[in-house]
């Protein structure tokens, strides 16, 4: 049972684990620069005592001056390899939600991915994504950090005044205790902000699709005003987070300078005698200098999670519209996109395959359409559905196909279930991707050659339409498939499982909008085919049922009646 995530904080925690090692090893990059860090001030401390202030005369020694070089160059390498170990954390932890996206996509029915905008839904792939890239690469890190850094700055500083050390722990809670109170506005107005952004990608994606149709009902004046409006909206959302950015910041900016501002008195006070009580009559003017240069540094890493933690509230943002998309079992089938190659179907062995339809119940929502469909096929045989319009036949494709989970019963092949294998699924409105010819029909063989694919184009009269122009096969498709009807798109999908055919092949309507040549050439082509596949047909075409072994001729919800037919001849009701 598919179990999603309950919250955007358990997807955040969920990523950020499975980067775990990489995040850690940026940490201990971070902590080990803090080292360098204090041990540079230190050292150009010492340099500009014993150099300028303590004796002028003397020469400054050359192998503090090399330390000191070396220590500068060492803690650049840390802060390098940390941004690094961070980044390609980051790098891997989106890709690996980049695929469970898929997954999820995968998993949900066809019908209910398309009542979606595909605008809202490229937001997601991209925009919700990115906002994770802040969170892993700079927030998670500096988590850490902001506690890590101030604490080996304070022991250093406490080594020499701990008076200084106990002013600057006083100052450090009451920063964060403030960026959380603005924090929590930061989080709601991110959250808001995604949402608008979501729904304006919809908004504005389609109002594009229907420019034709607005055109026509003289309505692009009024649409022109709408999606105005849905942006100045979004425009208004996105400077009120900014505000809050703006806000956290000075408050952080205010205590740090107060802070400081007391630890320089302090010291001053004390080495001009004014102050004798505590540590204060130890105090040198190379221990006063080391903790006043070190005293901005304590505040730094607090600075730097004030300006990352609104990449955390981004990311809880993104977070909360994916979190009831995804589950642990999505990450798990992932494999990193540097990993995926596109790879030919398996093999098709000519015997050996069975397809089982058993008690097989399909519908939406509780609500049935069909059942009780049983079907036992092998390698060679077709099984062919028809029925009036309505009764559910592309439906039943659907659940065979795995798009679409069926209310009862099971479609296994070989005693495993159809859904996890490679099947080849032919709908009514095929897709195309933007190239060329050659780059749509290598999608699915891409160890197919020209000649093969010249030689499929042929078999279903795609041929001279290729030819037509010198480019050939290296001619230009649109994901439209402008310039070419319905029937040529229809048939350059089918040459795509020519192609690769594999162990189940499922085709719906496959002759439709046909003439009678290119009819005939697809008819043609399916018996080819048929002794190397199962064939599954939603079809009225005659010459399509005299295919059949099987035939289901669907009549009223709930009831339908299967036909044992020859391949030679198929009666139907």
């Amino acid at each position: 049972m598919v179990t999603e995530f309950q919250s955007a904080g358990q997807l955040l925690r969920f990523v950020s684990q499975q980067q775990r090692a990489a995040l850690r090893l940026a940490v201990l990059c971070g902590v080990m620069a803090s080292l360098g860090l204090i041990s540079q001030w230190y050292l150009l401390c010492y340099l500009l005592y014993q150099g300028l202030l303590a004796a002028p005369a003397i020469a400054v020694s050359p192998e503090v001056v090399v330390v000191l070089v070396l220590v500068f160059l060492l803690r650049l390498g840390l802060i390098r390899a940390q941004e690094l170990l961070a980044s390609n954390a980051s790098t891997a932890g989106r890709v690996a939600l980049r695929q469970a996206l898929l997954q999820s996509w995968q998993r949900q029915p066809v019908e209910q991915l398309q009542q979606q905008s595909p605008g809202a839904l490229a937001s997601q792939w991209l925009e919700d994504v990115e906002a994770f890239d802040g969170y892993l690469a700079r927030y998670w890190p500096q988590q850490y950090l902001t506690v890590l850094s101030p604490l080996l700055i304070v022991v250093a500083v406490a080594s020499f005044n701990w008076l200084a050390a106990l002013l600057l722990i006083i100052s450090a809670p009451l920063i964060p205790l403030f960026m959380a109170l603005v924090g929590m506005g930061a989080e709601k107005l991110n959250q808001h902000h995604f949402l608008l952004r979501q729904r304006l990608a919809g908004h504005f994606l389609d109002r594009i699709r229907q420019l034709a149709t607005l055109q026509r009902l003289q309505a692009v004046a009024e649409t022109r005003a709408e999606v105005a409006s849905r942006s100045d909206q979004y425009r208004r959302v996105l400077m009120r987070t900014l505000k809050v950015a703006f806000l956290s910041s000075a408050v952080l900016e205010f205590f740090a300078s107060v802070a400081i501002a007391s630890v320089a008195l302090y010291i001053g006070f004390a080495l001009l005698g004014a102050i004798n009580w505590g540590p204060a009559s130890e105090l040198t003017l190379l221990s006063g200098l080391f903790i006043l240069m070190l005293a901005p540094e304590f505040f730094q890493p607090l600075r730097n999670f004030a300006q990352y933690y609104h990449d955390r509230a981004a990311a809880l943002a993104a977070a909360n519209q994916l979190a009831p998309l995804l589950c642990p079992e999505d990450f798990k089938s992932v494999s990193p996109l540097a990993n995926l190659t596109l790879a030919a179907p398996p093999t098709i062995k000519v015997v050996g395959q069975q397809l089982d339809i058993k008690n097989l119940a399909v519908g939406y929502a509780g609500k049935g359409i069909q059942s009780n469909l049983n079907a036992s096929l092998i390698t060679g045989q077709c099984l062919v559905i028809s029925g009036a319009s309505g009764l559910g036949k592309s439906t039943i494709l659907h659940s065979i196909a795995g798009l679409l989970a069926p209310l009862t019963g099971s479609v296994e092949l070989n005693q495993q279930p159809l859904s996890g294998q490679a099947m080849a699924y032919l709908p009514q409105q095929p897709w195309l991707m933007n190239g060329s010819w050659v780059d749509n029909l290598s999608l699915l063989a891409p160890a197919a050659t020209e000649a093969q694919m010249l030689k499929v184009l042929s078999q279903l009269g795609l041929a001279e339409l290729v030819n037509e122009t010198s480019q050939g096969l290296y001619r230009q498709i649109s994901e439209q498939g402008l310039g070419l009807s319905g029937g040529q798109l229809q048939r350059l999908a089918l040459a795509r499982v020519l192609l690769a055919p594999t162990a189940v092949v499922i085709l719906d309507e496959p002759t439709a909008s046909l003439d009678s040549d290119s009819r005939d050439r697809v008819i043609s082509a399916l018996k080819q085919l048929k002794p190397q596949v199962i064939l599954l047909l939603v079809s009225h075409d005659p010459a399509l049922l005299a295919l059949a072994d099987q035939h289901w001729q669907l009549s009223q919800p709930d009831c339908f009646s299967s036909l044992h037919a020859t391949t030679d001849q198929a009666n139907y009701d």
